[in-house]
């Protein structure tokens, strides 16, 4: 394994590689972990070049970004593939951002790995306490005589995010968030920015939103549940083992209670089967179940926004379907993705020993999407009905 220092630079061995970043974040810190694919001229193409936690990943999946935060242990990784990466572009930056009005010097040292074929193969270390900036550029990967390589960059960068982005030619959305998002149709003599570096935490203080409509759709409307697909377990087992039901892991899934504007109610969830469907009735889709936490991205929930005026109220939620309830350990995240919102992110991070959480309640409100945080632990299905209202029969199921 080779330890790199400022400037340093190493060939890939392959194409598939992962990258890894490591801290400690204080409980008032966040960090955000970015990737901007460039050009020969340093500079991103357009929006879709911008990796971030408004988007996770490019198009054609060359890079992928997932994060988690487990008592305050920081992990970001980006997965690697140059194969799938466009002719022009010539390489890409990982930075990494404070998102509070500390700097780089509030959080623990930054360890990054590199990861080849299942392998750690180098690591660098960013000392913090030398970092008065907001923003730092880790590392960089490119292209060199048809070769990639990585170079250990560790360049401190004054400014937050917004400054960071537009350095790489990212343009960014001065639009404020408010308690109700209002957003304009677009028109020919008012240019609409490309990206919205906002996002929404809603919390016990901040517990509601209001979306409203642009041009009469709202497109598709993504929910995703990530989690800490497995926390680290000891070498003899004891409390991870029995935490994770003999290390077999914790099955947790998503769904939502939903009811149309015609009074019909159910129930969409890898339980029974109830997958749901995107194009026709009910207008909403289950398009994962991740038994064993084995899929990178979580689970995914789709409802079709052209199709909201059918909708009353949708309930989403998450249930334990195999392992012992304990939801502080999973460390899990909901995030609601609207075209050209700001994603709206709900934290699972209290947490009672009860199998079933009602997160959020998205309710149609004379067309708008009325975003209600909930996060209530219930035992089961017909507690959470009974919470909400809904009024159906329930009997056992399984997968």
């Amino acid at each position: 394994m080779q330890q790199l220092i400022t400037g340093a630079n190493l060939t890939l061995s392959c194409p598939q590689f992962v990258l890894k970043v490591k801290t400690i974040l204080p409980s008032d810190i966040g960090l955000d972990m970015t990737a901007y694919l460039l050009n020969s001229q340093g500079k991103v193409r357009g929006d879709a070049d911008m990796i971030f936690y408004g988007q996770k990943q490019t198009l054609n999946r060359s890079i992928e970004l997932i994060e988690t935060t487990n008592d305050r242990s920081y992990v970001s990784q980006f997965n690697i593939n140059t194969q799938l990466l466009d002719l022009d572009i010539n390489k890409f930056a990982v930075c990494a951002t404070v998102d509070s009005q500390g700097a780089l010097n509030t959080i623990q040292d930054i360890e990054i790995e590199l990861w080849e074929k299942g392998q750690l193969t180098a690591t660098a270390i960013v000392k913090s306490a030398e970092k008065k900036e907001k923003a730092l550029i880790l590392g960089e990967v490119y292209r060199y005589k048809d070769q990639w390589k990585f170079r250990f960059v560790n360049q401190g960068f004054n400014g937050g995010l917004k400054p960071l982005s537009e350095y790489f030619g990212v343009e960014i959305s001065d639009q404020p968030i408010s308690p109700v998002l209002d957003t304009l149709p677009k028109t020919p003599s008012v240019p609409q920015p490309k990206i919205n570096l906002n996002k929404i935490t809603l919390d016990k203080r901040n517990s509601q939103i209001s979306l409203q409509k642009q041009d009469q759709d709202f497109g598709e409307i993504k929910i995703n549940l990530n989690w800490n697909q497995r926390p680290q377990q000891t070498q003899s087992g004891g409390f991870f083992k029995k935490l994770l039901n003999q290390n077999q892991g914790i099955d947790l899934d998503l769904g939502c209670l939903f009811e149309m504007k015609n009074g019909h109610k159910s129930v969409i969830q890898a339980l029974g089967s109830q997958f749901g469907d995107f194009d026709s009735f009910p207008f909403i889709k289950l398009s994962a179940d991740d038994r064993t936490g084995a899929l990178k991205e979580g689970e995914w929930l789709r409802i079709n926004g052209k199709q909201w005026q059918q909708i009353h109220r949708v309930v989403l939620f998450a249930f334990i379907y195999e392992g012992v309830p304990n939801w502080a350990e999973t460390d899990a995240v909901v995030t609601i993705y609207v075209p050209d919102q700001p994603p709206i992110e709900v934290r699972l991070s209290e947490g009672q020993p009860l199998g079933m959480c009602g997160i959020v309640e998205l309710v149609n409100k004379g067309g708008s999407i009325q975003v209600q945080r909930h996060v209530l632990y219930v035992r089961g299905h017909r507690e959470l009905d009974q919470a909400f209202g809904f009024g159906m029969r329930w009997v056992a199921g399984s997968k």
